[in-house]
């Protein structure tokens, strides 16, 4: 059992027998029910070595509607599941500030880059109260973020300058992080796609796209006729990082 999970089924244990009941509301008109107004992620994107270890990697802050003041949520609990279903963390935040009529509760998620894959997350949060009647009400909430194995990317456009309507060769290498343990290493097959800004102009124009051959390499040839700026993009995936780099180049 990884040290947070265990941090944290300590505390819910100890809330139990704390004997820590149900807090009912102090008045029961609609507009003073209590519920999940947001949920905002330190990160929607975290970038993870399969090597790292563990440690507080998302810091989630809960805002939570309470009018009376009273801390009338019974308590606010998350699920946080990994890419392949599997529970990753259980989040048992503290009210951490207040305003107005809003509570701030906060936590934060531990993933190891060593256990927990890469791919889509998913944070269910559940807030918990009863009204004046005693009756227990639930609301739930559905959050997602990702985690993504690291990649670099080299560019180069050469010759520079170069001379008005002949080739300026694009190349580089693309390396990316294995899903699991290991160095980096050049990854075969992936689409790159190269856009030119000229001098002055406000937005880049695609030009065209390259896939990576052996060892993560690739090139391509364009006509040069104005000078600019280059560059060129690795949209990434689910489970990459995506980089994007540039060259200035002078077309004379």
């Amino acid at each position: 059992m990884r040290k947070s999970f265990a941090r944290r089924c300590a505390a819910a244990a100890l809330a139990v027998s704390a004997g820590l009941a149900t807090v009912a509301l102090a008045a029961s008109p609609a507009q003073a029910q209590p519920r999940l107004a947001g949920i905002t992620l330190s990160t929607g994107s975290l970038v993870l070595d399969g090597d790292a270890g563990c440690a507080n990697r998302v810091k989630v802050t809960f805002k939570v509607y309470d009018p009376l003041a009273e801390e009338n949520y019974t308590d606010v609990s998350a699920d946080v599941m990994g890419a392949d279903g599997d529970l990753v963390d259980f989040l048992w935040p503290s009210q951490s500030s207040r305003s107005g009529d809003y509570a701030y509760l906060t936590d934060y998620i531990f993933i190891c880059g060593s256990l927990d894959g890469p791919g889509r997350y998913t944070i269910r949060t559940e807030l918990k109260w009863s009204d004046d009647d005693y009756v227990n009400h639930v609301v739930e909430r559905v959050d997602t973020f990702y985690v993504k194995r690291p990649t670099s990317l080299t560019y180069n456009a050469t010759p520079e300058p170069v001379r008005k309507n002949t080739a300026l060769t694009h190349s580089g290498v693309l390396k990316v992080d294995p899903v699991k343990y290991g160095p980096a290493y050049g990854l075969k097959g992936a689409v790159l796609r190269f856009y030119f800004k000229a001098n002055g102009a406000k937005s880049y124009t695609y030009k065209g796209q390259a896939t990576t051959g052996a060892g993560g390499k690739y090139s391509k040839k364009f006509k040069a006729t104005k000078s600019g700026t280059w560059k060129v993009v690795y949209p990434g995936s689910s489970v990459r990082q995506p980089q994007t780099r540039y060259d200035a180049v002078k077309v004379k």
